[in-house]
């Protein structure tokens, strides 16, 4: 059993990874396992996975064929031994006392989630700080602050990038209990992260930004057809946040308003992409999700 168990996920990042993994195993902190896992790469990961799985004890590695990031990540989750875990994108890295400050602010905390600010990185060019003090006032004065279920869905679906993405957070597997990756979906953090907020009353943010992410330029055009698959993926995610919060009856009509407000404001943007003959498909598809 250790305290941490980091997960990585891997799918043709041989340019990053070694940068990611020597991160890793350069950590202050080091009760903490690492489960490595190529999901079918073609770029020669697939050697430095095992490069690093001979050189680590602490390195746990699985090989698959091409299932894509949901079965990846459930395959982590299955096999973590950790008390809490945190996800570390293959193409990303983290400064030395990145689990460090995790465990410590959990340990005073007693949080069931650690939510931490980030610097981001286009390719290997710096670009911001994203750090929360800004954000929090609690943090000024503090090291960490306390976040209500509400405000963390709220940030979540205004897609804070904090809130939003699995990674950059430190989160208890009980707090992860029954909360997997979904097949069916399409957006997988926007169909699973929610679930953790709502698995818990007890999160915190804290005033630090050690996790280094990085931005890789891989434009991809949408065509109409996609689009349109990506708008309804998304209602049906927020159809099924809507009935979870109606379950518990959690401020049920906030939730319900936020999810409008989203919706709304995907249903604009897809508009603006579409061509026109794929515009009245859109209305009519809109129509038919809110029967």
């Amino acid at each position: 059993m250790v305290k941490v168990s980091i997960g990585v996920p891997v799918y043709n990042a041989n340019e990053y990874l070694r940068e990611c993994l020597e991160s890793i195993l350069n950590q202050t902190f080091q009760d903490f396992e690492v489960l490595l896992v190529d999901d079918g790469s073609t770029d020669g990961s697939y050697n430095i996975c095992y490069e690093y799985d001979q050189k680590s004890d602490k390195i746990r590695y699985y090989h698959q064929n091409h299932k894509g990031i949901d079965d990846t990540r459930n395959l982590i989750l299955r096999e973590a031994d950790g008390d809490f875990i945190t996800w570390i994108e293959a193409t990303d890295s983290v400064e030395p006392e990145y689990l460090q400050h995790l465990v410590d602010i959990q340990a005073k905390s007693n949080a069931d989630i650690v939510i931490s600010g980030f610097k981001e990185y286009r390719e290997r060019e710096f670009g911001q700080s994203v750090n929360l003090k800004p954000y929090f006032e609690e943090l000024k004065d503090n090291e960490y602050a306390n976040v209500d279920k509400f405000r963390a869905l709220a940030l979540f679906l205004s897609h804070w990038t904090s809130f939003f993405y699995s990674w950059g957070k430190l989160v208890s597997m009980r707090t992860h209990l029954g909360v997997m990756y979904p097949k069916e979906f399409l957006n997988k953090d926007l169909a699973t992260t929610y679930k953790l907020y709502l698995h818990t009353d007890n999160m915190v943010v804290d005033g630090e930004d050690l996790y280094n992410h990085r931005i890789i330029d891989e434009r991809v055009t949408l065509g109409d057809r996609d689009i349109l698959a990506d708008y309804e993926d998304k209602q049906r995610v927020l159809d099924e946040m809507m009935m979870i919060t109606e379950i518990m009856n959690f401020n049920v009509a906030g939730v319900r308003d936020l999810c409008s407000q989203v919706m709304n404001n995907e249903y604009n943007a897809a508009m603006g992409k579409l061509s026109e003959s794929w515009k009245p498909k859109l209305d009519k598809l809109r129509s038919e999700l809110a029967d």
